[in-house]
């Protein structure tokens, strides 16, 4: 289930639509995941380091000098914002029928858009959220088939306003069992021009078999010490003063937010990613074009200052095995 390569999405970004002029904001769907989750609570300023956070940091920085970027219009994720009166469809587990069994955490019945598309990508990402039953579905590999629509896994969680946004093994659409909406930059965020709420990063060279907390599993391959492990929750220095940095704005929003609400390791890529809301569930209105300001989103990556990230107090467990 995880990111399997880099999409420099460009040509996606960097074309503002012709017909709007505003900001493009979402539907009402209210706050995703419980205020004091790991995705929502504010970090404390002195909040404990990790005995390794200078080793892993240069690690991580040295990964984003060889490629980093931000995923919007491929290997990120949709969200369709439903009503109540939705029709629901059965959505067929493709892989082993697992999400197909009575479960609290199985699909059951979904209220699918007839429309609505995964991501472009191998992952073919896709969520729905209903806020009238503060529910959501995830789905990792969706796909439209004669049969109707069929996926090789995610979840369905109940309680979205009050969850902790950490989904038990085997459930979920990502590697980690971390929500695959979980630290997305919205298209509500960027019409705010502020994130409340902490990042979801991917790096290609995740570390092998270890974990911590909030990951559930991991699809970590390096054998290298040095390099991060799933789960892994940064933050950007507090004493940094980050309006002093001269960063796009764009960049500096991402950087406030890693500052207060830190980046959790979600994932494995192609490069170092972070994620953008997929425009296919606002109707293709790509939120970021008018944000980004026409510049290339791999530069404005290279541009974060990661070499400033302090790795927070882990708890490494090991050895998940797939």
């Amino acid at each position: 289930m995880a990111i399997v390569g880099l999409v420099v999405v460009a040509a996606v970004l960097t074309t503002r639509p012709a017909d709007d002029s505003e900001p493009v904001q979402s539907p009402e769907r209210g706050q995703l995941f419980a205020p004091d989750s790991v995705w929502n609570a504010p970090l404390p300023d002195d909040a404990e380091l990790d005995a390794t956070s200078e080793v892993v940091v240069r690690e991580l920085a040295r990964q984003a000098a060889a490629g980093a970027t931000l995923n919007v219009g491929s290997y990120s994720t949709p969200v369709y914002t439903v009503p109540a009166d939705q029709p629901t469809v059965r959505v067929r587990d493709a892989d082993d029928g697992f999400m197909e069994q009575p479960g609290p955490l199985a699909w059951g019945d979904v209220p699918l858009p007839p429309d609505a598309e995964s991501a472009d990508g191998e992952d073919r990402h896709l969520v729905v959220w209903q806020p009238s039953t503060d529910t959501m579905w995830e789905f990792w590999d969706l796909r439209r088939t004669p049969e109707g629509p069929s996926a090789r896994h995610g979840a369905r969680i109940n309680g979205v306003s009050t969850h902790p946004g950490v989904l038990p093994a085997p459930y979920g659409a990502t590697a980690t069992g971390l929500p695959v909406i979980a630290g997305t930059i919205l298209a509500d965020d960027v019409a705010r021009g502020r994130i409340d709420h902490a990042l979801a990063l991917a790096i290609p060279e995740p570390r092998r078999e270890w974990l911590t907390a909030p990951a559930t599993r991991t699809d970590g391959w390096s054998t290298r010490p040095e390099t991060p492990i799933e789960g892994s929750r940064f933050r950007l220095d507090p004493a940094l003063d980050i309006d002093a940095l001269g960063l796009h704005p764009f960049v500096a929003m991402l950087a406030h937010a890693a500052q207060d609400h830190g980046l959790i390791l979600r994932d494995k890529a192609g490069g170092v990613v972070l994620f953008g809301e997929d425009p296919r569930g606002l109707g293709g209105k790509d939120p970021f074009a008018a944000a980004l300001q026409g510049a290339d989103p791999s530069a404005l990556m290279r541009s974060f200052p990661w070499d400033r990230l302090q790795l927070l107090k882990t708890e490494p467990v090991c050895c998940w095995t797939r």
